[in-house]
């Protein structure tokens, strides 16, 4: 096991039961599919420090989500 995941599942161990199902899940399904699916180092500290935000919640706000999908969105 590598250095990177063994940090990622020391922070899901803090994380309530339900959440890391949630995770685990998540985990189970990329290493499934591990063949198509190729990430950066850069990408991996990326998602490592999101969850890491997300445990000591710190979540964008509502506002800044719709501003996000709204830039998505077709316009009609």
């Amino acid at each position: 096991m590598t250095k990177l995941l063994e940090q990622a599942i020391k922070a899901v161990r803090k994380l309530p039961p339900e959440r890391q199902d949630e995770l685990a899940e998540g985990l189970v399904m990329a290493a499934a599919s591990a063949k198509e699916w190729t990430y950066t180092p850069e990408q991996i500290k990326a998602m490592c420090e999101g969850y890491e935000q997300a445990e000591a919640g710190q979540f964008v706000s509502d506002e800044e989500v719709e501003a996000l999908f709204a830039r998505f969105r077709p316009s009609t």
